[in-house]
């Protein structure tokens, strides 16, 4: 499983959680309180510990006025700064910032296309030269337990890499040799999937432990009992490098944490995959696999690809999708 490095190593140490909310939001006062009982909770004290985030504050809730026909990034960005200019919201200091602002957007308001497919992301912004962190959840109309779930995850993934570099935190982020390279790599993002777990009345998700992934367990936080992992391993841990036109082979061999029923593979493209699953056309000898058994999966590459495209896919395991990186690189 991937490294979560460090990097610079800023955090958001004790978040100071600003909640934003349009008024007519139908879910408005439930992801408020949402916020008051989030960053004090058992769940985030547990997932940030290693990361060196501990509990925090929900220092602010704040109205947006009616929610627009449609919004972009730029829109949310500009709203957050207004506010902040304006002394509606509390101002980010230049020194030991902990702001966090955290806007939902309603499912009925028209995303721009960069918005389409997401159910949330978080950014850094700048005011008067100072960096701060907003995160934002785009609510897609299926309930409030996707909706905290969301929350939590972008508020861990704000909390561990709230700023751009030099001034990031921890996220997998390995040579572009590695396939791993081709994931999205923050704390959250490394276990979607997983099933997500009760915080008191919400719903919160699994969040990435590199410590435990290091020991060979179950590498998402928290763990419940009898908890178990099912995933692959390919006969190559790097990149290959093949030419245009040509293909590549891997032997995957299958393991879990425990003993457990044969389990279902499928591919999916990865994030960073220069190239499409439809160009990459991947073959599974097989889509059964069990601890010790093994299948080949082959990739593809096309004849009009440009030299020095990386494509690859997610090999999932199981009804959980977990993830293993596999791909090369086009000579």
């Amino acid at each position: 499983m991937p490294p979560v490095l460090p990097h610079a190593g800023v955090v958001l140490s004790n978040v100071q959680l600003v909640t934003l909310t349009f008024d007519d939001y139908a879910a408005r006062t439930e992801v408020e309180d949402f916020g008051d009982v989030v960053v004090q909770s058992p769940w985030y004290k547990n997932v940030g510990m290693e990361y060196g985030v501990g509990a925090g504050a929900h220092r602010g809730k704040i109205a947006l006025g009616p929610a627009p026909a449609s919004i972009t990034r730029e829109d949310i960005e500009s709203r957050v700064k207004q506010l902040i200019t304006a002394g509606t919201a509390p101002k980010p200091t230049a020194n030991g910032n902990q702001l966090l602002y955290l806007v939902y957007v309603p499912p009925d308001v028209e995303r721009s296309a960069d918005l389409d497919d997401i159910r949330g992301y978080h950014q850094m912004s700048r005011l008067g030269g100072v960096p701060f962190a907003i995160a934002v959840v785009l609510d897609d109309g299926r309930g409030l337990a996707r909706t905290t779930s969301t929350a939590a995850g972008q508020l861990i993934n704000a909390a561990t890499n709230p700023y751009d570099p030099p001034m990031d935190g921890y996220y997998a982020d390995p040579p572009m040799t590695d396939p791993w390279s081709l994931i999205h790599g923050e704390v959250a993002d490394l276990c979607n999937g997983e099933n997500p777990i009760m915080e008191g009345s919400f719903t919160v998700p699994r969040v990435y432990s590199g410590a435990a992934a290091e020991t060979g367990g179950f590498p998402c936080k928290p763990v419940v009992a009898n908890d178990a992992w099912t995933d692959v391993s390919p006969d190559s841990t790097k990149m290959q490098m093949i030419p245009r036109g040509g293909s590549v082979t891997f032997k995957l061999t299958g393991w879990s944490t425990q003993q457990l029923p044969d389990w279902r593979l499928r591919t999916h493209v990865a994030d960073f995959s220069r190239l499409t699953e439809a160009e990459m056309s991947p073959v599974l000898s097989d889509d059964m696999i069990n601890n010790s058994t093994s299948v080949l999966l082959t990739l593809h590459a096309p004849a009009t690809a440009e030299s020095g495209a990386s494509g690859g896919v997610y090999v999932l395991s199981g009804e959980n999708v977990r993830p293993w990186a596999v791909g090369f690189i086009v000579q």
